[in-house]
């Protein structure tokens, strides 16, 4: 689940949009005081930032939030404006940072919101893929299915993230067909 912060309601409506349309399973607060508390009841994989957010303010919902020990990931969308902000922010933990909005007309690149989403999953999916790749007795040229899949599981959720971010493999594994190992034949 990806969980959209933003103060413009246009945007939320977009982002979130977006988003669903390209099958994430998306989460946007109703109010951003709302932010914390819904956070520990849906956990998200994901969480797309607006530091221009205010009452609380953007930095101040990062650090409630890392202060409840949530350990997803933020993309933070921060423009020049909030640039002495993002010292502190990447402190907390912010994964990655996009162009924010900028003014009331702004725009936003939605395709670069959900690239930012992937680049911050890279690690999490590149230790999935290589998993499957092992269970599968590490059978070559499966690449590319490897990482596919991987990127299926993480981004749905559809395998458990330990609060470290590593995939919990042990029941997965098993679904994926192993690699027959051949056997010598006693010679008579």
């Amino acid at each position: 689940m990806i969980m959209v912060v933003t103060f413009q309601q246009e945007f939320r409506d977009k982002i979130g949009s977006f988003l669903s349309e390209k099958g994430h399973e998306v989460c946007i607060p109703p109010h951003r005081q709302d932010v914390v508390p819904l956070v520990k009841e849906k956990n998200p994989l994901v969480i797309v930032l607006d530091m221009y957010v205010a009452e609380p303010s953007g930095l101040e919902v990062l650090r409630e939030l890392r202060a409840q020990n949530y350990k997803g990931k933020v993309v933070a969308l921060a423009g020049t404006s909030v640039s002495s902000l993002m010292a502190q922010a990447f402190h907390l933990g912010v994964d990655q940072v996009i162009g924010g909005i900028q003014g009331s007309g702004g725009a936003l690149n939605l395709d670069q919101v959900e690239s930012a989403i992937k680049t911050a999953l890279h690690a999490d999916i590149a230790k999935r893929a290589f998993e499957l790749y092992e269970a599968r007795g590490r059978t070559k040229g499966n690449d590319l299915g490897d990482w596919v899949e991987a990127e299926r599981q993480i981004l749905k959720r559809s395998i458990p993230l330990t609060p470290s971010g590593q995939t919990a493999t042990k029941a997965e594994s098993e679904k994926i067909p192993k690699k027959p190992t051949k056997t010598k034949k006693a010679s008579s």
